[in-house]
């Protein structure tokens, strides 16, 4: 007989559900009630937070709003995570009754299988009904019998509930009891309003708002200044800071320096200062003392205004016919006097006023002082600028201190030096040709030269006069065009003077250029000449003696060159037998002959044998040589220098009319003429044969040849120099027979005048 099976119930008892709606209820309060709680504390908490952040800090409203979106974010997220997020879940009976099988394990799943079971009635087909309704009805009795009060832990509800009504109770009586208080935090934080929180301490900072831009230049110093209300009522900071940051991140803080002590009510302010040394970069900076904080305050660094390009344009005085031109500055500019300039600067930004400041002279207290307001270009400042100077007329240095369009004064002053340079007289290089210190009444004096102006010569003239007479002109006669170089040749005529012997006659060339400045023309003069007018005889006997003086040079002259060709010839060029070839064995030795023809066996001889060795080096040769080369040198400089006296013994004698045809021509073709040649041709060809001999001191055969060619060469110069000697002697005998003549002509005019000075007496003595 089959086993009858008990179909399962199709829906649950009533008792179960309503256990699990109570349930259901008992959870969505719960969770309102953890969620509201959850809210309140986020907004208690992010009023506190904001409160204390805004009140300690102050920061700024772009930080503000960024913080009220962070709170308003964070609220957001709790009441989503806590509330809505739990709120709007659904919960079905097989969640609830898993959640009492967890809290209560006495149902031993029997609740859970029943739940399962009555919302799967296909499923519940598979298993016994008699079990399922035994499970069922398990689940039934021990359902009413349980206590929903205990499925929840309360305690987490509760705390979060008491921090929720501590925080926002805070809140109320916060708001009830610091009404002002709230109302600025609520037009701080949710208003964005710039109000700051009240201070017992009150700091202005001068001149700056807070967020304020300062513009300095880089490197420069900045003064702060900051005033503490010292109102009665007011606290007055021992101690004010600055905090500041760098664009490059770097960080610092220091105290201000107090200025005195003021106590509240004694004065308006408590003053403080800081400078900020030698600032490269921008940086930002807070102020704080007592509770008050200013800030941020910036400082924004940008270049100092200079002036990076500088040319002067110059116009010259007319009369130097110069065309104008424009010169870059480069230090001291010297320019003429009397130039206009124009200065033509450009700064590196742009500019907004220049101040000029003229020192003519750096000693004076008081510069003259321009300003020079630069117009806008184009809608914009100029970065350029120009000054003028009417005229040079002293040197004088001008400071440009510039105003650019940030605001920025240069930090030092542009200095311009402007020397003016005087224009120099003319350069007047002309000497007397072929006059002495003495000259006759009848002479010619010959000026040769040249004159010279950086900017041409306008007049040439002889300045001269005699004793202490006054100064008298001569123009030169030599066209004057202006020239900036001038061939000067003219000669003045003593003899329409007048002169007498003993009077002294003063003489100098004069020259003037065309400058038209204040205290021109500028003169420029040669050396000035004091002339003793002699007679012809006494300069005759003058001229005799330089004669006789040079004479006895030339002798000098021959007795040294005569003295170099016996050092040349007495050279010895082969070096002696035991240096070149070693003794053989078995030969004699032969006694070596001295230069001067003795025995070696004299003294000396010894001495010359002794000697020979060192004489024979190369060393000593080519020193030896090196030494009569100069001494050939020295004789054909002095030998020239004797031509040229002689030679302004001949002009000197022509230029004071005291010559013969004869006398000129034995000093020209006698003396001079030869002394050149002498030296131009003789002297010249024993300098190269001596320089030849020293190129070939280490061949002895060509030593010997090149010796005896300089010795040969010396000793016609020798000849040559004794022929213009003889001629010298006889032009003193020819000067000594003109001395006598002229003594025998004083003596027969000095009987004369005795004679006649006799006859005179006796005539007296007839009348008497």
């Amino acid at each position: 007989m089959a086993t009858q099976i008990k179909p399962s119930p199709a829906r649950l008892e009533t008792a179960i559900e309503l256990l699990l709606a109570g349930l259901r209820r008992r959870f969505r309060a719960y969770v309102w009630a953890d969620g509201i709680a959850a809210t309140l504390v986020a907004v208690g908490a992010s009023f506190w937070a904001s409160l204390a952040f805004d009140w300690l800090f102050e920061p700024p409203v772009g930080l503000r709003i960024v913080a009220l979106l962070a709170i308003l974010l964070s609220l957001g997220y709790v009441v989503a995570r806590f509330l809505l997020a739990r709120v709007f879940v659904q919960l079905h009976n097989r969640n609830l009754a898993l959640l009492i099988e967890r809290r209560f394990d006495h149902f031993h799943d029997s609740l859970l299988t029943a739940v399962e079971m009555a919302e799967q009635p296909e499923h519940a087909a598979e298993f016994n009904p008699e079990m399922l309704a035994h499970t069922h009805r398990e689940a039934l009795g021990r359902a009413v019998e349980l206590d929903l009060g205990k499925v929840f832990n309360p305690a987490p509800l509760v705390r979060r509930i008491s921090l929720a009504a501590a925080l926002v109770g805070a809140a109320l009586v916060f708001v009830v009891l610091a009404p002002e208080a709230f109302g600025v935090w609520a037009r701080r934080n949710l208003l964005m309003s710039e109000e700051l929180w009240p201070r017992s301490t009150r700091l202005l900072v001068e001149g700056l708002e807070p967020g304020s831009h300062v513009k300095i230049a880089r490197g420069a110093d900045w003064k702060l200044a900051v005033h503490a209300d010292a109102a009665l009522g007011r606290d007055i900071p021992e101690i004010v800071e600055v905090r500041y940051s760098t664009s490059e991140g770097a960080r610092g803080r220091e105290n201000m320096s107090r200025e005195g002590v003021v106590s509240p009510g004694e004065a308006p302010f408590q003053n403080y200062s800081h400078t900020f040394k030698s600032v490269l970069s921008p940086l930002e900076f807070y102020v704080l003392g007592g509770d008050d904080r200013q800030g941020p305050y910036h400082l924004d660094v940008v270049d100092s205004p200079t002036i990076s390009r500088m040319k002067l344009r110059c116009e010259y005085p007319a009369y130097m016919h110069r065309e104008s031109r424009d010169i870059p500055v480069a230090g001291l500019m010297q320019l003429p006097r009397g130039t206009q300039i124009t200065i033509l600067a450009e700064a590196n930004k742009p500019l907004v006023s220049v101040q000029v400041d003229d020192v003519a002279n750096e000693s004076e207290a008081a510069p003259t002082t321009h300003r020079l307001e630069l117009a806008q270009e184009h809608g914009g400042p100029q970065t350029s600028f120009q000054f003028s100077v009417p005229r040079l007329d002293a040197d004088k240095t001008l400071l440009f201190t510039l105003h650019d369009s940030d605001g920025i004064r240069s930090r030092e002053a542009v200095r311009l030096a402007l020397g003016a340079v005087a224009d120099e007289p003319p350069q007047v290089n002309v000497q007397l040709k072929g006059i002495g210190t003495a000259i006759t009444a009848q002479a010619r004096l010959p000026a040769a030269g040249e004159i010279s102006d950086d900017y041409g010569v306008a007049r040439v003239w002889f300045d001269f006069h005699v004793d202490e007479t006054p100064a008298r002109e001569q123009p030169f006669a030599v066209a004057v065009n202006g020239q900036e170089q001038l061939a000067a040749a003219d000669a003045l005529e003593v003899g329409p003077l007048e002169l007498q012997p003993k009077q002294k006659l003063h003489w100098a060339v004069q020259a003037a250029d065309a400058c038209a400045l204040e205290g021109g023309p500028n003169v420029g003069s040669s050396q000035r000449y004091v002339l003793e007018v002699v007679t012809a005889e006494q300069l005759r006997a003058m001229l005799e003696a330089r004669e006789l003086t040079l004479r006895r040079r030339f002798e000098t002259i021959i007795e040294e060159l005569t003295d170099t060709r016996n050092m040349l010839s007495g050279i010895e060029m082969r070096p002696p037998p035991e240096s070149t070839a070693e003794k053989q064995p078995g030969a004699e030795t032969k006694p070596a002959v001295a230069p001067g023809g003795s025995e070696p066996g004299d003294d000396d001889a010894e001495d010359a044998d002794v000697a020979k060795p060192a004489a024979s080096s190369p060393a000593s040769r080519a020193l030896q040589v090196e030494r009569v080369l100069q001494n050939s040198q020295r004789s054909s400089h002095e030998t020239l220098q004797v031509a040229v006296a002689f030679d302004e013994i001949r002009e000197e004698m022509i230029n004071n009319r005291v010559d013969t045809e004869e006398l000129k021509t034995r000093l020209k073709e006698g003396v001079a003429d030869p002394l050149k040649r002498i030296v131009e041709t003789r002297f010249a060809a024993l300098e190269e044969s001596l320089k030849q001999l020293a190129a070939v001191l280490a061949d002895p055969n060509a030593a010997v040849t090149a010796q005896a060619k300089a010795v040969a060469e010396t000793d016609a110069i020798l000849v040559e120099m004794q022929q213009v000697l003889d001629k010298m002697l006889e032009l003193e005998t020819f000067n000594e027979v003109l001395d006598m003549l002229r003594q025998i002509i004083d003596a027969q005019e000095k009987v004369n005048a005795e004679t006649k000075q006799k006859q005179k007496q006796k005539l007296r003595d007839l009348i008497e």
